[in-house]
């Protein structure tokens, strides 16, 4: 810093006062300024040299990556309309679905966990899009977190194939934990939903079966 044009700030938490003194050589001025008028000084002084961050090869149908120093959380926009599925021991092939989101970590290790599942609207999706609650079982629904029991979960070492989470997470048999009839338009019991839904269109569900959940898209990436 140049000796003849010296900058001192004042901070008085007492009085909540921050006076800036500026001194070009003998002459001396003060200011009072505000905490936010000094922050944003302080933001726009900063040079930063970091290159930044490359996400590498994202998986098909990636809304969202948030990363820290120890994981990712990805959500992905699952395209398909049908899955097999089953429910205990019935087996449920090409069984019509909504549109879903799957949100989940990857640890540096290529892990999987804390995988969550919401219903969306079925349009281009955006942050406003409204979500609904999931119809079927073993997903809170506070939470959209999804129980997985005793399954081991896949491990993916190289990112991009984490496109493949959705469909193994939907081919996980299903039980009766966390059902509610009161999810569905229809009131119906697990085993007659399902019944119910196996010949349907996949549009089905947005005039008969679901409920919103009065949340958004961007809720859901956000929670």
């Amino acid at each position: 810093m140049n000796p003849e044009h010296d900058i001192l700030i004042r901070v008085s938490p007492s009085q909540g006062k921050i006076t800036i003194e500026e001194q070009e050589g003998l002459v001396t001025t003060r200011k009072e300024v505000d905490r936010q008028t000094l922050l944003s000084c302080f933001r726009n002084s900063l040079r930063i040299d970091d290159p930044g961050y490359a996400s590498g090869f994202l998986p098909l149908n990636c809304l969202s990556v948030w990363q820290d120093r120890r994981e990712k959380r990805l959500v992905l926009w699952h395209p398909r309309l049908y899955a097999d599925v089953s429910l205990y021991d019935t087996n449920y092939p090409h069984f019509p679905i909504p549109r879903m989101v799957f949100g989940f970590s990857v640890d540096l290790e290529g892990r999987v966990s804390r995988c969550r599942v919401g219903v969306a609207a079925d349009e281009t999706p955006s942050p406003d899009t409204v979500m609904y609650h999931y119809p079927f079982s073993n997903v809170n629904s506070d939470t959209v977190g999804l129980c997985v029991g005793a399954n081991t979960m896949p491990a993916y070492k190289k990112l991009y194939k984490a496109m493949n989470l959705p469909g193994f997470l939907l081919s996980i048999p299903n039980n009766m934990d966390s059902y509610s009839s009161e999810r569905n338009r229809l009131g119906l019991d697990y085993r007659e939903l399902m019944e119910h839904l196996k010949d349907k269109a996949p549009a089905y569900y947005y005039s008969d079966v679901l409920i919103p959940n009065g949340r958004t898209l961007e809720d859901f990436i956000k929670s």
